[in-house]
């Protein structure tokens, strides 16, 4: 009777630890089960990093700093009403992160001289990048978003990094 107990017990235990992890790698693999719905309000940007824009500055290549960095890429003159909103308020988005705000910098990318520029410039067209201090683009906002779902975000990104 003592032998069947213990039989019992093992069983479970193994079973309490192995089903979650079974069904865990189902889930992972089929994709089954997963959330939809997202709370950024960005689109997540996967496996691309800085040095692939081929940033340069005054013909120069560009080293990025070890902050998260906000990019406003303009491939023209910044024309568009969208496009000059976005240039206007993301001064005033990095100063909302209150006590944050050092842990982040602004840089426009476009045509002109004082600006960074990028080979891909047309390629990414006109949007705004959350880039983190590891040179990971993180985040892209198209330029019909507002600037407060950026804010949003940002601040969420940097609640949770220990980084930068």
């Amino acid at each position: 009777m003592s032998n069947q107990v213990n039989r019992v017990a093992f069983w479970s235990i193994w079973l309490i630890a192995v089903l979650p992890m079974l069904a865990a790698a189902f889930m992972y693999y089929s994709g089954a089960l997963n959330p939809v719905n997202t709370v950024n309000q960005g689109e997540l940007v996967e496996n691309q990093t800085l040095t692939q824009w081929q940033l340069e500055y005054h013909n120069r290549a560009w080293r990025p700093t070890k902050q998260w960095q906000i990019l406003h890429t303009q491939p023209n003159q910044c024309s568009s009403a969208y496009c000059q909103h976005w240039s206007d308020t993301l001064p005033s988005v990095i100063k909302l992160l209150g006590r944050d705000s050092d842990r982040v910098v602004l840089h426009q990318v476009g045509p002109v001289p004082t600006m960074l520029n990028s080979r891909k410039i047309s390629q990414l067209g006109e949007a705004v990048w959350i880039v983190d201090p590891l040179g990971n683009v993180v985040m892209r906002y198209a330029p019909k978003l507002a600037p407060e779902q950026l804010l949003k975000d940002l601040k969420k990104l940097l609640k949770i990094s220990g980084i930068g």
